[in-house]
Formats: structure tokens, C-alpha cells, sequence
């Protein structure tokens, strides 16, 4: 077979394999079943409490989508909604920058999945932490948390379990030392 020939003849084995892939794409997309009005509600919630409430520092919208029976599960133990709210509020406090991005969002009933990247640099004021008081030390942190959350009746959050690197994070902030290579 000539050259020309083979490259007409892959060219069309490849447009027939992206049409076959597209098909098999939209019919998997067919099948997903859509999402609930109340799962939308429960995704739009865990965005603007990251958005609205702990990034702006509106503890107000905070408080509104946290359950009063509201607890945390994390490396740094366990908080109740106003443990949550001072920790977040101190970390706003010390981080000049402070910033949370909700990543990605997976939501199942009345459970959701997250990932979240909160950064920010480590000059305004000193940090409370369960190691004891931390001067700042001008340096950047970035911490990636992954969450789990457990919604009431009411579509608020009523459990969470969060999940990140409390050695990395103690590191940046100057608490630990830097692990040598």
C-alpha cells in the first residue's frame, strides 16, 4: 500500500474511533441520573459557605448553613459550629491573603465529597493553634482539604469530616520543621 493510501485510510479509522467515542460519551452522559433539586440546594450551600461566609469572612452565612448540632471531625479533633467558626476566623485573622476555593463538589442524597485549597500568607497576626501560640513568619500556605459532609432535614451541614495534611500545615506555619531531603 502506497503512502498516501495509508494515510487516508488512518485518517478515516480515526474519524470513525472520535464519532464511536462520542456516542459512547453522550450515551454514558444519558444514563448519569440528574441530580435532585435538593442535592443542587446542598452544592450551592457547600459553595457559598467557602464563598460567601469563611473566604468573605461573613460568619454570618456561616452560622445560617451549619446545623446548631454542627460538628467537624478533623486532625486538629473536634469542633462544634462556634469551635469551627473561631478556628477559621483566627486563620482569616493571621493569613493576610486569605483565600478558599472549593475545587470540586460530588454530591450523593444527603452526603457530599469536596475538595477545597485554602491559601494565604502567614503575617497578620498570630495563630492559635493546638500546638500552642505561633508568631507569623511571612512565609505562603497552601493546604488542600478534602471534606465530607452529612446534611439534616433542614439541608444544612450537621457532620463533617475533614481530611489534610496537619504536618505539611504545621510546617508552613512555622510550628514544625521542614523535613530534610
Amino acid at each position: 500500500m502506497n503512502t498516501s493510501r495509508q494515510i487516508r485510510v488512518t485518517a478515516w479509522l480515526l474519524v470513525i474511533l472520535a464519532v464511536l467515542g462520542s456516542a459512547v460519551l453522550a450515551s454514558a452522559q444519558d444514563s448519569a441520573p440528574a441530580a435532585t433539586a435538593q442535592e443542587e440546594s446542598h452544592r450551592d450551600l457547600l459553595y457559598r459557605i467557602v464563598e460567601e461566609g469563611v473566604t468573605q469572612g461573613n460568619f454570618e452565612v456561616v452560622s445560617d448553613l451549619l446545623s446548631e448540632a454542627f460538628i467537624v471531625h478533623s486532625p486538629v479533633g473536634d469542633l462544634d459550629r462556634e469551635g469551627f467558626m473561631a478556628f477559621m476566623q483566627a486563620l482569616r485573622a493571621s493569613l493576610s491573603d486569605f483565600k478558599m476555593t472549593r475545587e470540586a463538589v460530588i454530591v450523593e442524597g444527603d452526603y457530599a465529597a469536596t475538595r477545597a485549597m485554602l491559601t494565604g500568607t502567614f503575617d497578620s497576626a498570630d495563630f492559635a493553634s493546638p500546638l500552642g501560640v505561633l508568631p507569623p513568619n511571612n512565609q505562603p500556605i497552601s493546604v488542600l482539604i478534602q471534606t465530607f459532609h452529612h446534611f439534616d432535614d433542614e439541608g444544612r451541614i450537621v457532620e463533617e469530616w475533614a481530611m489534610f495534611d496537619l504536618m505539611s500545615f504545621f510546617t508552613q506555619l512555622g510550628a514544625l520543621p521542614a523535613p530534610s531531603n
